[in-house]
């Protein structure tokens, strides 16, 4: 890596990340799809009209099952890559620190709350859920999005930066396990993105 030289994070990776801040309301969605669908729990052989049910009424949770399940194990192996690669970020010294990790109560509040109180018994609102949701991961993997993230800051706090590199000053976003990172503190930046980082102290 060159400083020069942005380490976006992977496909899969930003995937994870996505996959792993929407867990709450993916959990909601499945658990209220299930209990709001019991009266279905019939087994009723295999033909048309039992599959068109079984996506109607279980789809939406089994997509989300299977997303969960593949999202959760890729933030595993993310964050011990992200851990491994940051040893070779670049030094600076913190100048300014603003703790941001409140910023999760807010994406919950605003991006994931208003899911819960949608209706998922119709074939159209299975696909209206899953075209909102890519709608919104192609704005998360090309925003700050991606380090606000509540299953993320359960661990990993949030900070806004300013920072100094080779006499200049600079801004960004950033990730630690520290959770008291302080000004004039040396650290490395591990770049992930525009303005993004995973950070290790020196």
């Amino acid at each position: 890596m060159t400083k020069n030289n942005i380490n976006n994070l992977r496909s899969w990776a930003q995937f994870s990340l996505f996959t792993s801040s929407y867990l709450p309301l993916f959990i909601l969605i499945i658990a209220k799809q299930l209990s709001t669908n019991s009266d279905y729990y019939v087994w009723g052989g295999i033909s048309y009209e039992s599959v068109y049910l079984f996506i109607t009424k279980f789809g939406l949770s089994l997509v989300l099952i299977i997303i969960s399940i593949i999202g959760f194990g890729g933030l595993y192996l993310t964050l011990k890559n992200l851990n491994k690669n940051a040893k070779n970020g670049f030094p600076v010294i913190v100048k300014d620190i603003k703790n941001k990790s409140s910023e999760s109560i807010s994406y919950i509040a605003t991006y994931i709350i208003p899911f819960v109180f949608q209706g998922f018994t119709t074939l159209f609102e299975f696909l209206a859920i899953l075209f909102l949701i890519l709608i919104i991961y192609r704005i998360y993997i090309n925003s700050s999005l991606l380090l606000i993230n509540p299953i993320l800051n359960l661990k990993y706090t949030l900070y806004e930066i300013e920072y100094e590199e080779a006499g200049k000053s600079r801004n960004g976003l950033l990730i630690s396990k520290d959770k008291y990172l302080q000004e004039e503190e040396k650290i490395k930046l591990y770049e992930i993105g525009h303005k993004l980082y995973y950070a290790n102290k020196n």
